[in-house]
């Protein structure tokens, strides 16, 4: 399990982020999410080793918008759809 990315869902949850989410567009959901993770990044930084669980971690509970976000910010790839 990754602690990391529990805590940053968490951070965007009660930062109000997903406040109206399903009202977006998927670029809005994508952005949004994607500066919320920057500022979560500054306050608790994180290896490529713990981003990738932080992934698998997003991706296991069907997180896409998190997982696609951090995927850019740490520079990773996730497995493409088949």
């Amino acid at each position: 399990m990754s602690e990391w990315a529990r805590r940053a869902h968490h951070y965007l949850n009660v930062t109000g982020r997903f406040r109206g989410f399903k009202n977006l567009s998927e670029g809005q959901k994508y952005q949004i999410v994607k500066e919320g993770l920057i500022e979560f990044l500054k306050l608790n930084p994180i290896s490529k080793e713990e981003a990738e669980e932080a992934l698998e971690w997003f991706l296991s509970r069907k997180k896409v918008h998190e997982a696609r976000a951090l995927a850019k910010i740490m520079k990773l790839k996730i497995g493409r759809r088949k």
